[in-house]
């Protein structure tokens, strides 16, 4: 077996640039084609779902699950075999036609408008830093004049919360806090008046699913497959550091990254496209693109908004989704009901398949790492990106590290890989933590 090749980035040839307005469209040819990622079609068992993802010795890679996700279990089923993957959210939350802009929230989801959501928003995409897209400005008018003034707390929340945030991407992004009900109100005013130009690049990202309104989350369960105890089997458990909602306007986008817990990956509504690279290859994917930026020193597993930011994230696109993107990559391609497991380690970036300005596209995700219960809880199953291990190496690697991990920010940074106690971990992965993205680092 030949050893894997590390990829190379080189910026790629000075291009002709086709501008329309303050909108720049990029003369480019068509992006290589990737290897796929490996695929299950069939319906799978708890313990089946375990056994390919984690109790093989030498099966760590990502795999995508076809059709696992279900919405309504009906009682009496005579369906044998128990949906490995329940999420209610797939049925209740969305109405309308799967299609641009036809789409609309349910009004069972929209009763919990008044619920604070952390929000990333793409401004303008073109050389100009002061324009302010003219679908902000348009929605902006239209939301003035719809809501009605006799009631005006809705519409006076959007104004000083939500707009802001639309207004303030000068650096062509920005991330603010603000009430549900400004997504709510895009998607009504994208779909119900379909505008010239439709607002998009608007991303409820990364909101902690227990921070959800009660019912919402009981939308969103953890899946069974994490959730299970070990049986007889399988003698493996899961535990789960953090869970968050991707909800958004399509086109989203999410730069070069990697996870330091394993990722199970569930689609919702619409479809996303995830490119992925081993932990080796895709480190020297992300030096070599910093390099390029003039920013050899930057850490790996210390990045936040300037990732987002316009020549980092233009520099992000050609890297790994234009012409000039590694061969090696590897590509799913996520639809509705559809799970993808992406490995701890793996490198990823995340972008919507069909780029439908306005569409929506939702996702959830669950951040966890296997252990067998006999090592009572402490040490995780495999290294960060490595091979499985036994129950000697794994209680090597707690030994070493003291048998837990602190909270310290050295520690935190260094990404130990002794598993933290779920308690510890979701401290540090709380969005109101400066660590937050430390943890994270803007996975989808």
């Amino acid at each position: 077996m030949q050893p894997l090749k590390l990829c190379s980035y080189a910026p790629p040839p000075i291009r002709r640039l086709l501008a329309k307005r303050h909108i720049t469209k990029v003369a480019t040819p068509p992006p290589p084609t990737c290897d796929t990622v490996e695929e299950i079609d069939d319906r799978v068992t708890i313990d089946q779902f375990r056994r390919i993802v984690a109790a093989t010795e030498n099966r760590i890679r990502p795999v995508l699950f076809r059709r696992q996700i279900v919405g309504d279990v009906l009682a009496g089923s005579s369906d044998p075999v128990k949906p490995p993957i329940h999420l209610p959210a797939i049925q209740k939350w969305f109405e309308g036609e799967v299609r641009p802009r036809g789409d609309i929230l349910s009004l069972y989801f929209k009763q919990y408008s008044p619920c604070i959501v952390p929000y990333e928003f793409i401004g303008s995409e073109g050389d100009t830093p002061s324009v302010v897209d003219d679908s902000v400005v348009a929605f902006t008018a239209w939301l003035e004049s719809t809501y009605n003034p006799n009631n005006p707390t809705t519409r006076d929340l959007l104004l000083r919360y939500g707009i802001a945030g639309l207004y303030h991407a000068s650096s062509g992004f920005s991330r603010f806090d603000a009430p549900l009900a400004l997504f709510n109100a895009v998607v009504q005013y994208n779909a119900l008046e379909p505008p010239t130009a439709p607002i998009s690049r608007l991303y409820i990202a990364q909101a902690t699913l227990s921070d959800l309104p009660e019912a919402l989350q009981h939308d969103v369960p953890t899946p069974e497959v994490l959730a299970a105890p070990a049986t007889g089997e399988v003698r493996l458990t899961a535990d789960i550091y953090s869970s968050s909602l991707w909800l958004g306007l399509e086109p989203t986008f999410t730069p070069w990254h990697r996870d330091p817990n394993d990722n199970l990956f569930c689609q919702l509504r619409g479809s996303k496209t995830v490119r992925l690279l081993p932990p080796e290859p895709g480190l020297r994917l992300f030096k070599n693109v910093m390099a390029a930026l003039g920013k050899q020193g930057a850490s790996p597993n210390i990045r936040a908004a300037e990732m987002m930011e316009r020549a980092e994230r233009r520099a992000w696109r050609d890297a790994v989704w234009g012409a000039h993107a590694s061969p090696l990559l590897l590509e799913a391609v996520v639809g509705p009901g559809d799970a993808l497991v992406i490995p701890r380690g793996y490198w990823h970036s995340v972008k919507s398949t069909a780029d439908e300005a306005g569409a929506l596209n939702a996702s959830v995700n669950w951040w966890y790492r296997w252990r067998r219960p006999s090592l009572s809880g402490a040490a995780p199953v495999r290294s960060s990106g490595g091979p499985a291990r036994g129950k000697k190496a794994a209680e090597s690697e707690s030994a070493s590290a003291g048998g837990k991990a602190t909270t310290s920010a050295r520690n935190v940074r260094e990404l130990p890989t002794t598993a933290l106690a779920p308690s510890t971990q979701q401290r540090a992965a709380s969005v109101n933590n400066p660590s937050h993205y430390v943890l994270s680092l803007f996975p989808v």
